[in-house]
Order: structure tokens, then C-alpha cells, then sequence
């Protein structure tokens, strides 16, 4: 059995207790869990982006082993949306639905980051910060990854987790009272228009 948090506290000279981190001197301090770090990394991966409209990151982990990481964005090589605008913004207006745009997913560049040395590796997870659209459940799927966390939705064909459950896998939308304080502190969010400007 362990012992209260911080009752040696007293007894240590404020000089001493002053180079400490004083987050975790507080009696609310809640330490991250592993999913909260992956949660982390998977929003600080899609800063990453390359699209003006979303920001998104994945990871691909197991245990506490991270295999792999991706954003969202133009493909190695095309040109810089910010340089030449969105593909999808023609005339001035939006043309969505159309195929314009130039972007690959973040899952899809996570899965496609994976190395030859993974392939035996059982119980894939993927964190995202968008739930995950068809295309990309489809290969989730293909990858034989068997659990899904994301953090946010936003507009997804309302089928895609009945898809990969369907498919065996686990989807969860993931969220803490660390992770959600960390979020706000930073001011984070996947989709342009919802985030609070920085």
C-alpha cells in the first residue's frame, strides 16, 4: 500500500521543495497515463499539416512501443498549400466533394511509415486526432490494426465505426482530465475553424 502523496513535504526545506517541478507538489497534480503521452504526440505530429483546412496526426503503437507517426497534407513533393492555395478553393470558392484536393490522410501516412520489421508485431494500436474517414478504415482494416482511439470527430459518413468494428477492431473515443487540460492550455483543435486563435 502506498503512502499519501506529498506528507514528506513538511519536513523539507523550501530551498529544496523551490527546484522541484511545483505541478507536481500540488494535491491535483494527475500524472499522464501512457494514452495520454500518445494523445499528446499524435496533436503535436499533426502540427506537421500541410492542409489549411485540418491537423491531424496518427500514431501507430504497441504497448508502449511507438512504430510510427503521420500528418495530413500535400504528398512528398507536391507543391506547399500556403504557396499556392488550396486545391480545393477554385474561383475563390470551395469545391468540395470533388476530388481536388491534393492532401493524403494522417492514418494512411502513419500505416505507410510502418518498417518491414513490424510486420509480425500482433495488437496494433492507432491514436488519431480526427476520427478516421472510410478510405482510411479501410486500410486500417488491411493493416490489421485492432484498436482505434481518436480524440474529435467532425464531418465522417456516419457508418466508418460500425465498419471497423464490424472489422473486429475497438474504437474509442479517447479523452482524460489530464489530456483535456493540456488541450486547452495549448489551444489545440483538428479543424481550422473551431480552433481558438493561438
Amino acid at each position: 500500500m502506498s503512502n499519501p502523496p506529498l506528507q514528506w513535504v513538511p519536513g523539507t526545506d523550501k530551498t529544496v521543495l523551490d527546484r522541484m517541478f511545483q505541478e507536481k507538489l500540488r494535491l491535483d497534480y494527475i500524472r499522464p497515463s501512457h494514452l495520454d503521452t500518445i494523445a499528446k504526440q499524435a496533436i503535436v505530429v499533426g502540427e506537421r499539416s500541410t492542409c489549411l483546412w485540418y491537423q491531424v496526426g496518427a500514431l501507430i503503437f504497441a504497448g508502449d512501443l511507438v512504430l510510427s507517426s503521420g500528418y495530413n497534407g500535400a504528398a512528398r513533393g507536391d507543391v506547399d498549400p500556403r504557396e499556392v492555395g488550396c486545391a480545393r478553393v477554385v474561383g475563390g470558392k470551395l469545391q468540395e466533394g470533388k476530388g481536388f484536393c491534393r492532401g493524403s490522410h494522417a492514418e494512411l501516412n502513419a500505416i505507410s511509415q510502418l518498417s518491414a520489421g513490424t510486420m509480425g508485431v500482433c495488437n496494433l494500436e492507432m491514436m488519431v486526432t480526427l476520427h478516421p474517414c472510410y478510405a482510411c478504415a479501410k486500410q486500417i482494416r488491411n493493416k490489421q490494426i485492432t484498436k482505434v482511439y481518436y480524440l474529435w470527430e467532425y464531418g465522417r459518413e456516419p457508418h466508418v465505426t460500425e465498419y471497423l468494428q464490424a472489422g473486429g477492431i475497438k474504437v474509442e473515443k479517447y479523452t482524460s482530465p489530464h489530456l483535456e487540460r493540456w488541450i486547452a492550455a495549448n489551444g489545440y483543435h483538428a479543424v481550422g475553424a473551431l480552433a481558438p486563435p493561438r
